[in-house]
């Protein structure tokens, strides 16, 4: 993988985020929301003694998050919890998603480690399709049904997460409405790091093997 991005093809890159929510639902492929700072808390969290548990589930793993956006919080939260390499699949803001990925990982200084990466200019469902069986960890942050196309769609999408998920890894949810089936679900909840009157969720959907493995961390962040 590297630094490298496509070029969106959907949506003019003179446009700027507003103009972008006006013509993204007639693409069918969702509602171009520009997100961040669901992505932006985990990370802020993952940086915590608490959320410090993120580094566990995300070391050594090939990190894709779902509808990333404009921000880079989805790399930071991978690079620094140790991952192998970082996708972000954004059909509408690849462009800035691209620029800010660049902009972030050039400053002078920076404290988060380098790792591989790309950023994939399609809609989640047609990016999971082109994945192999049993490779990924996924994260999505704020996808909810309103920026969906529709119940088919997000059905498709699940499907697709429960397959290419890693057999001990875990689908990431904070504030999103994605539920695959058949994974054992258990939702965390924690206070904002930059907003501590603010609670955040995360929900982790996994197989037998990733709560085998991870069992005991999680139920100390449930006592």
């Amino acid at each position: 993988m590297s630094g490298d991005s496509e070029t969106s093809e959907s949506v003019s890159l003179s446009r700027d985020w507003r103009e972008r929510l006006s013509v993204s639902r007639d693409l069918g492929t969702g509602f171009a929301a520009p997100g961040g700072e669901f992505t932006r808390a985990l990370y802020e969290w993952a940086l915590t003694d608490q959320g410090g548990f993120l580094k566990d589930l995300l070391a050594g793993r090939r990190v894709v998050e779902l509808g990333a956006g404009m921000m880079p919080y989805g790399y930071a939260l991978a690079a620094t919890c140790g991952a192998r390499n970082f996708v972000a699949v954004e059909p509408f803001y690849a462009d800035k998603q691209s620029l800010s990925l660049s902009t972030f990982t050039g400053q002078p200084g920076q404290s988060v480690p380098r790792i591989p990466y790309k950023v994939k200019d399609q809609d989640m469902l047609a990016y999971l399709q082109e994945e192999a069986d049993d490779l990924l960890c996924v994260v999505a942050c704020g996808i909810e049904d309103c920026i969906l196309p529709g119940a088919d769609y997000r059905a498709r999408v699940e499907s697709e997460i429960r397959r290419v998920l890693e057999p001990d890894a875990f689908f990431l949810s904070s504030h999103s409405d994605l539920y695959p089936k058949d994974l054992k679900t258990v939702e965390i909840t924690y206070l904002r790091p930059s907003k501590p009157k603010v609670r955040d969720r995360l929900r982790l959907h996994g197989a037998k093997d990733a709560f085998e493995r991870y069992g005991d961390r999680i139920k100390d962040l449930l006592v």
